[in-house]
């Protein structure tokens, strides 16, 4: 039952993601927003000019698998999971993952 209800949520408030992880990709519907923090800044001064702190909630469907490996692409830009896990198991399976901008990866 619950699970209907997920799905129904994310087909109608999801975007279009794109999960890409060991040459595979899939489009899914997922819930996607900024983390801000009252005190905290996206953007905070270092020695070498301003860097980047984005992060974003990610809220997706169980079904598709999400870990560290997994790059998501979405609104024009690529990002890498710092966490994930599979929250709600008995009740509403679902993706809850915190993500952070690729660019910010030393490769």
């Amino acid at each position: 039952m619950m699970a209907r209800v997920w799905s129904r949520i994310l087909s109608y408030y999801g975007q279009k993601v794109t999960l890409r992880r060991d040459g595979q990709e899939e489009t899914v519907r997922a819930i996607l927003q900024p983390i801000l923090g009252a005190a905290e800044e996206q953007e905070v001064p270092t020695p070498l000019g301003r860097a980047r702190r984005d992060r974003f909630l990610y809220l997706g469907p169980a079904g598709h698998l999400l870990d560290e490996e997994t790059v998501v692409e979405w609104n024009g830009g690529e990002y890498r999971v710092r966490s994930a896990q599979l929250a709600g198991r008995e009740i509403c399976p679902h993706w809850w993952a915190m993500l952070y901008p690729r660019d910010e990866v030393t490769q």
